[in-house]
């Protein structure tokens, strides 16, 4: 056994240092690339919901802080280039923000198309492959991991849970990103800086109604259990 995987761990290794790891092949694209559009047409073709499907969106945010961890810890691009964490997720958003825009779901396409020019922005700008600052941008989909069982399961605790992930992801780790930019000597007039408020705004916008439905309720478990009694007295 080990003679058989000896010649494949070694071929694994010479793959990823000579073609997948490297500045100048796109096998980092390709294959996300492919996967992407691949469960996309199946959605299609299945008439599954794209945008519902939960499971598809968590391996790629489950993907992207991993990479990003690796991406962290190695801090060598020798070892595990920036790029990849970028090329994982640039393809993601490609077609989700074209699934949105099918859709009709016009905040999603607006929030897709800021995460894709601040995807090529971090690919092509020296300073921001640096600092890996998409890397450090990915654990903001930590949040994004647990709201669709928060809107499946509509639990009161659950739903804490979720609004403290999405206090500490995207309402206080985006200030740290940006202070950083600052201390590197982006100004505030850099088109990126720009992109990052208004992604940050984005997230304000949402995190308004999370303080909302925290304080007032969403008001739909007691319209169901109306509905459930109602159904049981008829």
């Amino acid at each position: 056994m080990l003679e058989i995987s000896s010649p494949i761990l070694q071929e694994a290794k010479v793959f990823w240092h000579d073609h997948y790891n490297v500045e100048t092949n796109w096998y980092a694209f390709w294959i996300p690339f492919s996967f992407w559009v691949g469960c996309w047409l199946y959605a299609k073709i299945s008439k599954k919901d794209f945008g519902r499907w939960s499971e598809l969106h968590a391996l790629h945010h489950i993907g992207a802080i991993t990479l990003a961890s690796l991406s962290l810890y190695y801090d060598d691009d020798s070892v595990f280039n920036e790029r990849n964490t970028i090329l994982w997720s640039i393809p993601y958003f490609i077609i989700e923000t074209l699934d949105m825009l099918l859709m009709g779901h016009f905040a999603y396409v607006l929030h897709g198309t800021i995460c894709l020019v601040l995807g090529l922005a971090n690919y092509n700008i020296p300073l921001l492959r640096l600092l890996r600052m998409n890397s450090k941008a990915s654990y903001i989909e930590t949040s994004s991991i647990l709201l669709p069982y928060v809107k499946r399961h509509r639990k009161a605790w659950l739903f804490g849970v979720w609004a403290v992930i999405y206090t500490m992801c995207r309402i206080i780790w985006i200030p740290f990103m940006v202070k950083d930019l600052l201390n590197h000597g982006m100004e505030p007039s850099h088109p990126v800086f720009i992109g990052v408020s208004l992604f940050y705004c984005l997230n304000i916008h949402w995190y308004i109604k999370i303080i909302k439905i925290a304080i007032k309720g969403s008001g739909r478990n007691d319209e169901n259990d109306g509905s459930k009694n109602k159904a049981k007295k008829e």
